[in-house]
């Protein structure tokens, strides 16, 4: 999952203006606000993936992923109520820019599933346990962090 977000966040922060065009095409923002939520969105998109991979404040990196796809899927869904035919702007980098549709709300929903795994702690016991085992090994005792 954090690779998603990275990935994203470096193909918007790739093309600055591309993404703008993208987002303008949604017709949600007011105009005067789209170059400054295209300016700042990949930026928190590539702190949420670089969080989720550091594992620092995973819970919060969580909590704003699952804001984030939520905030994708209201737009997705918007775009299609009032059949726009626009592309999603999720990665702007890559060649295929895929359109607005049920397989972008559905990639999103998976995400949110994940990060709710993630929030809740059930995706990063292993990596807990594995620090328990190795701090016992070191100290030749079971530490808890």
């Amino acid at each position: 999952m954090a690779a998603v977000f990275i990935f994203a966040a470096l193909g918007k922060i790739g093309d600055l203006q591309e993404f703008s065009d993208a987002v303008a095409a949604f017709r949600i923002l007011p105009i005067t606000s789209v170059n400054i939520f295209a300016i700042i969105l990949p930026w928190v998109e590539l702190l949420v993936g670089l969080s989720l991979l550091s594992g620092t404040q995973l819970k919060q990196s969580a909590f704003l992923s699952v804001l984030l796809n939520l905030m994708f899927i209201i737009a997705a869904g918007s775009a299609m109520a009032r059949g726009l035919d626009i592309k999603c702007g999720c990665f702007t980098l890559s060649k295929s820019h895929a359109s607005v549709g049920w397989n972008l709300i559905a990639r999103d929903i998976v995400l949110i599933l994940i990060a709710i795994q993630i929030f809740y702690g059930t995706a990063g016991r292993r990596v807990d346990n594995y620090r328990e085992i190795v701090l016992a090994d070191e100290n030749k005792e079971l530490v808890n962090v």
